[in-house]
């Protein structure tokens, strides 16, 4: 009953976030460290969606805070990541998009931001890791700081209600493809009632700018410069081709246990992953990482209720790398290892 009872949960789950791009709680990333080389996230240029070469004696990024982030109706999180000026920049790739219609969603709590001459702190880019489609910047005001947004290298259009420090706002972003160069619309939405769905007048908008070449397909938070940018944490990053793609399951529901899934790498160099495995899976994503975010192994793989012996490249070079099982309904789990 119990194997019956997921394979019907997992199923259900896929169909109802089948609209979703890209998740990310960061719940299962190791806090107090940075975010670059967890998951997919990196700050090496080389990379999709790293920003800067990580230079100098002491090479810092955005860390993984065990604070916890949350907004009604959209989800929440036991982890949020800093948002802090002079650092270096960390992106991700994610599946590359050419709907008419892309979303990308996330939850903000700022403490501070200037009020002269601000930056923007997000990017979204197509193609490449300098190719920006569109952009936030937030700016001080009075008591608390207008969200802004702009497409591509275009003027930044500011929503004109202040929302205040210290408190968790989401912030919904939709770009809109046209038929002509530079008509492509992007739309902003501050702290949405989601239950009312998606609202018939954004915010904020604008055209102006260049509109993205080919698939958007990465992002970045921006941290890489030492004056205009805002301080705080940012968390519950989605991206979707529709509004209610957006919305994050339970963590119950969207992370697998822990105890489902036992990693060795004791024949790793001889192209072998041991997976002891707790459920029977099908079809679920294998991922594999260096510590700098590098993608060296993604395969299709099922999993037997026991142990299973996945065929992998070969890893001879010893370090610490990021194992990820993603089931076909975007369950995840996430492991860190080590090869000596």
């Amino acid at each position: 009953m119990k194997k019956v009872l997921l394979i019907i949960s997992l199923f259900f789950f896929g169909f109802s976030q089948s609209q979703n791009i890209f998740r990310d709680y960061f719940n299962t990333y190791t806090t107090g460290t940075q975010l670059s080389g967890q998951g997919t996230w990196t700050n090496n240029s080389s990379n999709p969606g790293g920003l800067g070469n990580c230079t100098g004696a002491i090479c810092t990024n955005a860390q993984v805070l065990s604070t916890a982030i949350s907004y009604n109706q959209y989800g929440s999180s036991p982890n949020s990541i800093q948002i802090s000026p002079d650092k270096d920049g960390c992106g991700t790739a994610f599946t590359a998009s050419n709907s008419t219609n892309l979303y990308v969603g996330m939850v903000l709590n700022i403490s501070n931001a200037v009020s002269t001459s601000p930056t923007d702190f997000f990017r979204v880019m197509s193609g490449s890791n300098s190719n920006v489609a569109f952009r936030i910047t937030l700016q001080s005001f009075g008591g608390g700081f207008y969200v802004g947004i702009s497409k591509a290298s275009g003027s930044v259009f500011y929503f004109s209600q202040a929302i205040s420090y210290n408190t968790n706002h989401l912030i919904i972003l939709k770009y809109t493809r046209a038929a002509g160069t530079t008509d492509d619309a992007v739309r902003l939405y501050v702290d949405p009632v989601l239950s009312l769905g998606e609202p018939a007048t954004p915010d904020m908008a604008t055209i102006t700018g260049t509109d993205a070449i080919g698939s958007i397909d990465r992002m970045c938070i921006r941290q890489n410069a030492s004056l205009g940018l805002p301080t705080g944490r940012v968390g519950l990053i989605s991206v979707s081709g529709s509004w209610t793609g957006l919305i994050f399951p339970t963590l119950a529901n969207e992370t697998f246990e822990k105890t489902n899934f036992v990693v060795s790498t004791s024949e790793i160099s001889n192209g072998v992953l041991n997976i002891k495995s707790g459920i029977t899976l099908e079809n679920a994503l294998l991922s594999i990482y260096d510590i700098q975010g590098r993608k060296i192994e993604s395969k299709t793989i099922s999993l037997a209720e026991n142990i299973n012996d996945v065929t992998i490249n070969p890893i001879h070079n010893s370090g610490v790398y990021i194992v990820k099982i993603t089931s076909s309904s975007n369950q995840r789990f996430t492991q860190k290892i080590i090869v000596k």
